[in-house]
């Protein structure tokens, strides 16, 4: 079933609408399939009555969230991006816990989670790099637009494929073995809230150290990157960390961060 012209629009403004994603006509035949799925696991038969399900809020909230939730791709792994966890514990790390040594006090972003690698890949560094860390009070919210993912990161189990990637001294500290997975111990999951969350709209968080918004951005057109890095600007604290992907950059969007390059890991500091 072919995705019309018309039809394209609506659902490429729709998604925008709720998630800032923008889907350019060179993907047109990406959201066709993506929408066939859809139908076929909505048992509708037309790409007009999906449209007019899925904005019906009284019924098709939920096939919302699941559309847009099918348009990322929701890769990622433990420790992603190793020269930038070597910057992080080379360098915010330490300059997080001077800051911070008065209140004992630090607050971390993970936005666009995934299956919760990342999050917890935050919260085995800065354990890591606490001489006491209960001593400390520690938080790691981690927000994703899926649903699906966050239940997963919530249950904190891992194969031995997606464990690959953790240092085996860290596999023994921070993990449990249960057959042929890993599961991550109680005393790092409690530093880490998984919570819903659109970055369309504003959550409210300020104060925080550390922002991590890695592969996301690839998503949004410029409008909404500006948007979004102005709204991480308010949540950080005034000399406070943004991590973004590799392929992603500042360049054209704020003039309000500092570019710091180190192990050949890249981050953004907050200067005012």
């Amino acid at each position: 079933m072919i995705l019309t012209d018309d039809e394209f629009r609506l659902f490429s403004q729709l998604i925008y609408n709720e998630s800032g994603i923008a889907i350019k006509d060179a993907k047109r035949n990406f959201l066709q399939t993506r929408l066939q799925k859809r139908l076929q696991t909505s048992q509708f038969n037309s790409y007009y009555r999906y449209y007019k399900f899925v904005t019906d809020k009284t019924q098709g909230s939920r096939e919302l969230l699941d559309l847009v939730d099918s348009l990322t791709i929701n890769e990622t792994s433990f420790f992603r991006n190793k020269p930038q966890f070597d910057l992080f514990n080379e360098l915010v790390l330490p300059d997080l816990k001077r800051k911070r040594a008065s209140n004992l006090k630090l607050r971390f972003w993970s936005a666009g989670c995934s299956r919760g690698q990342e999050a917890y890949s935050i919260a085995m560094s800065v354990l890591e790099h606490l001489e006491l860390p209960n001593a400390w009070d520690i938080k790691i919210l981690a927000s994703d637009i899926s649903l699906r993912v966050l239940e997963s990161a919530q249950k904190g189990q891992y194969s031995e494929y997606e464990a690959e990637t953790v240092h085996p001294e860290y596999l023994k500290v921070y993990f449990d073995k249960i057959e042929s997975s890993f599961q991550i111990k109680p005393h790092v999951k409690k530093l880490v809230i998984f919570d819903y969350h659109n970055l369309k709209h504003d959550n409210g968080l300020v104060g925080l150290d550390v922002i991590f918004c890695r592969n996301v951005m690839i998503y949004f057109d410029g409008d909404e990157q500006k948007r979004l890095i102005e709204k991480f600007h308010k949540s950080l604290a005034v000399g406070g960390y943004l991590f973004l992907g590799h392929s992603e950059s500042l360049q054209g969007l704020s003039d309000k961060f500092k570019f710091i390059y180190h192990s050949k890991g890249a981050v953004y500091q907050k200067t005012g």
